[in-house]
């Protein structure tokens, strides 16, 4: 299996043919699994290019041509032939917050016009919900996030897989990076919920 830093040396080589090809692009981000380093050899290359997204059809045209050039094919007899799978818009804006949050501790900057320096932190996001009706409904869903013990036998919940933390009686803290977990099963379960960012320097 390839390493870490073969991919983001592949995504790094995508991002300099990119801007070579378009230059009103302000940042390329590398993010998702193999940003965060848990991978597999399936993982697609997850690229946001922070540009006006009036240019996704002429960005898109390129990266299909990047496929055909000489770096790609040395790559390809590397093994590496993951597939480049980009999202384009301005990370500021609304649409993105969500993605913003991961991409803020975990992201990866192959290309930047700038970038600030900042202290080590972590992020953590606090995930609160109440008032889960009917009752069948609520114990399904507690269980689920916070797991279960029948006789000697305990089971663990989503939150304790994902290094998250149970807080009070119907909120957790969860790495930022394992967020979307949490968050999509709720969607699922059309559990309403508030979110809270957190940042501390150290790991809870």
């Amino acid at each position: 299996m390839v390493s870490q830093n073969e991919l983001i040396a592949y995504a790094m080589n995508f991002a300099s043919y990119l801007i070579s090809k378009l230059d009103s692009i302000d940042r390329i981000i590398l993010h998702g699994s193999v940003a965060r380093g848990d991978f597999d050899e399936d993982s697609d290359i997850d690229i946001f290019i922070d540009a006006n997204n009036k240019f996704e059809e002429r960005i898109n045209k390129i990266i299909k041509n990047y496929y055909n050039t000489i770096n790609y094919k040395e790559f390809e007899l590397k093994g590496i032939k993951n597939e480049i799978s980009t999202i384009i818009g301005k990370l500021d804006n609304q649409e993105w917050k969500s993605l913003k949050r991961a991409i803020v501790n975990t992201g990866v900057i192959l290309y930047g016009k700038y970038k600030a320096e900042v202290e080590k932190i972590h992020q953590y996001v606090l995930i609160s919900f109440e008032n889960i009706k009917p009752e069948k409904k609520r114990v399904s869903t507690f269980r689920k996030l916070f797991g279960f013990k029948i006789g000697n036998k305990s089971y663990a919940g989503m939150t304790e897989e994902i290094n998250g933390k149970r807080i009070g009686k119907g909120s957790l803290m969860v790495p930022i990076e394992k967020a979307n977990i949490i968050i999509k099963y709720l969607k699922e379960k059309k559990v309403a919920f508030v979110i809270y960012d957190i940042w501390t320097d150290s790991k809870v």
